[in-house]
C-alpha cells in the first residue's frame, strides 16, 4: 500500500484515525497504530512481514543484551554481533545476487546467481533497528523492556518503507504519550496534502515527461538533458513528497519526525546539496559511520579513505549495482575537491553561478542513478554528445514546448518561493487584523487548499495508472 492510493486515502487512513481517537489511553492507541502498521506492510509484503518482525525481535533482544553486559568489552561484543546479524540479513536479501555476479568475474567461476526478491523498505528499517542498539550501547537511551514498543518504533507505517530514518531516542517519549493536539492535526493534514500534491501532480507528470524525452529524443544532446532534468524533478517530488506525507502523518498521530529535505536544488555547492537532500540518511552515515571511522580528526590519507568509504557505502545502500557505487564515489570526488581546492573559487563566485555549478554536477550524477550497469556511462556520454546523432531536433523542441509550463511550475515549486509567499501573506494579515481573525483566516485558507488538493489528486489517481514510488526499490 502507498500513501497515494485511493484505498489508503479513503479507507485505511479514515478508519485508523477513527479507532485511534476513540481509544481511551496511550496503550490502546499504540495498539491501534501497531495493528494498522502491520496491515500496511502486509498489504504489499505478506511474506516478508515475517522478516521485519524477526528484525524487530532480534534488535529488541540485542538491546537488552547490550545493556545487560557489565563490561565494556562485553557490550562491544554484543553490539558487534547484533550489527553483524543486521548487515547479514540486509546482505542476503539485497546484495547476494550482486556479490555472486562480482565473484563470477574471477577466472573459472560460474556460480549460479540467486534471485531473491527485495523486501519492501528493508534498507530503511534495518538502519533504524541498528540505530536503536547502537544508541543503547552509547548510553543515549535505555533498553526498552516492552517488545511492542520496539516493534512499533521499527514498523510505524508513516516512515516504514521510505523514511525519513527516525532514531529511537527522538520518538521514545512520543510513543509513550501518544497525545495529539488539534494544532498537530491541522499541521499534519496540511503537510500531508502538500506531499500528496508533490507526488501525484508533479512527480508522476515529470516522470511521464522524462520517459518521453528519453524514448523519443534520446538521440540528441538536448533531449538527454531534458530527460535528466525531468528525472531530477521527478525524483525530488517523489521522495520529498513521500517524506512530507510521512511527516504529516506523524503529526496527525502525535509524532515529530525529522526533516528530510530542505530545497536541495537551490544548493550552491555539492556540500550544500548533501546538507539538504535526504538529510536523515546523510546524518545517519555521519554519526554512525564517518565519525566512528575518525571523521576528519586524523591524517589526511585516513580522512580521504573515510570519505570515500562512506560515499561508496552510501551509493551501495541505494542499490546492488555498480552504477550506484560509481554514483557514490562520484560525489566523494567533488566533496573532497570542494573541501581542499574548489571552496576558494566557489566563495568568490556569485550565488547564481554557484547554483549552476552545483546543479550541473547533480544532473550528471542523476544520469548515473537513472541507468543500470554499463548504460549509466553511455547515458553520461550522451549528455556531452557521445553516441547521439545531433545537438537537437524538431521533435526535441516540440517536447520542450509541450512540457514548458510543467517545467516552469515544477522548478518554482522546488524552491522556497511558495513557502515565502505564504509567510509574507501571513505577516501582512497579522499586521492588519487582530490575531484571532488572522488565525481564523489562515485556517480557512489552508482548509480550502487542502480540499482542493484532495479533489485534484483524487481525480488524477482515478484517471492515471502511472503512480510509482522511486525510492521503494531501495
Amino acid at each position: 500500500m502507498v500513501f497515494s492510493h485511493l484505498i489508503f486515502l479513503y479507507a485505511f487512513l479514515p478508519l485508523l484515525m477513527l479507532l485511534f481517537f476513540v481509544s481511551k489511553n496511550g496503550a490502546w492507541r499504540r495498539g491501534v497504530l501497531l495493528a494498522f502498521s502491520l496491515i500496511f506492510y502486509a498489504w504489499g509484503e505478506p511474506v516478508y512481514i515475517l522478516l521485519m518482525l524477526g528484525s524487530a525481535a532480534l534488535n529488541y533482544l540485542f538491546g537488552l543484551l547490550v545493556a545487560a553486559c557489565r563490561t565494556h568489552g562485553g557490550k562491544k561484543a554484543a553490539l558487534a554481533v547484533g550489527i553483524g546479524i543486521n548487515l547479514a540479513l540486509l546482505g542476503v536479501f539485497k546484495y547476494a545476487g550482486f556479490a555472486v555476479e562480482a565473484l563470477n568475474f574471477l577466472p573459472g567461476l560460474d556460480l549460479p546467481v540467486p534471485e531473491i526478491a527485495l523486501p519492501l523498505g528493508i534498507s530503511f528499517y534495518t538502519f533504524q533497528a541498528m540505530t536503536y542498539i547502537i544508541d543503547v550501547y552509547r548510553g543515549r537511551c535505555q533498553p526498552q523492556l516492552r517488545f511492542g514498543k520496539v516493534l512499533l518504533y521499527i514498523c510505524l507505517f508513516p516512515q516504514l518503507v521510505a523514511g525519513p530514518i527516525v532514531r529511537y531516542v527522538d520518538v521514545e517519549a512520543q510513543m509513550e504519550r501518544c497525545h495529539v493536539s488539534v494544532s498537530q492535526i491541522n499541521t499534519g493534514l496540511w503537510r500531508f496534502m502538500v506531499g500528496l500534491a508533490k507526488k501525484v501532480v508533479f512527480s508522476n507528470t515529470c516522470g511521464l515527461a522524462c520517459q518521453n524525452f528519453f524514448a523519443n529524443a534520446g538521440n540528441t544532446v538536448l533531449g538527454n538533458w531534458g530527460g535528466i532534468l525531468f528525472y531530477a524533478l521527478q525524483i525530488y517530488f517523489d521522495f520529498s513528497g513521500y517524506s512530507d506525507m510521512a511527516i504529516g502523518l506523524g503529526h496527525m498521530f502525535g509524532f515529530t519526525f525529522p526533516e528530510n529535505f530542505n530545497y536541495p536544488y537551490i544548493a550552491r555547492s555539492i556540500t550544500d546539496f548533501w546538507r539538504r537532500w535526504h538529510m536523515t540518511l546523510s546524518g545517519w552515515f555521519r554519526d554512525y559511520v564517518y565519525i566512528p571511522l575518525g571523521g576528519n580528526r586524523c591524517s589526511k590519507a585516513r580522512w580521504l579513505l573515510n570519505i570515500f568509504t562512506v560515499w561508496m557505502l552510501t551509493g551501495l545502500w541505494h542499490g546492488a549495482h555498480w552504477n550506484f557505487i560509481l554514483w557514490g564515489l562520484y560525489y566523494a570526488v567533488f566533496l573532497v575537491l570542494e573541501k581542499t581546492l574548489l571552496h576558494k573559487v566557489l566563495d568568490k563566485l556569485p550565488g547564481v553561478l554557484r547554483n549552476i555549478y552545483a546543479m550541473f554536477i547533480v544532473l550528471v550524477g542523476w544520469m548515473l542513478f537513472y541507468y543500470e550497469g554499463g548504460q549509466a556511462l553511455v547515458g553520461v556520454g550522451k549528455l556531452f554528445g557521445i553516441g547521439v546523432t545531433g545537438f537537437t531536433s524538431t521533435y526535441t523542441g516540440d517536447l520542450f514546448y509541450e512540457n514548458g509550463l510543467l517545467l516552469i511550475a515544477a522548478i518554482i515549486c522546488a524552491t522556497p518561493l511558495g513557502r515565502n509567499l505564504l509567510t509574507v501573506g501571513r505577516n501582512c494579515l497579522q499586521r492588519r487584523t487582530d490575531p484571532q481573525l488572522a488565525y481564523a483566516t489562515e485556517r480557512a485558507f489552508k482548509t480550502l487548499v487542502i480540499v482542493i488538493l484532495l479533489l485534484v489528486c483524487t481525480l488524477r489517481l482515478v484517471g492515471d495508472s502511472f503512480n510509482p514510488f522511486i525510492y521503494f526499490r531501495f
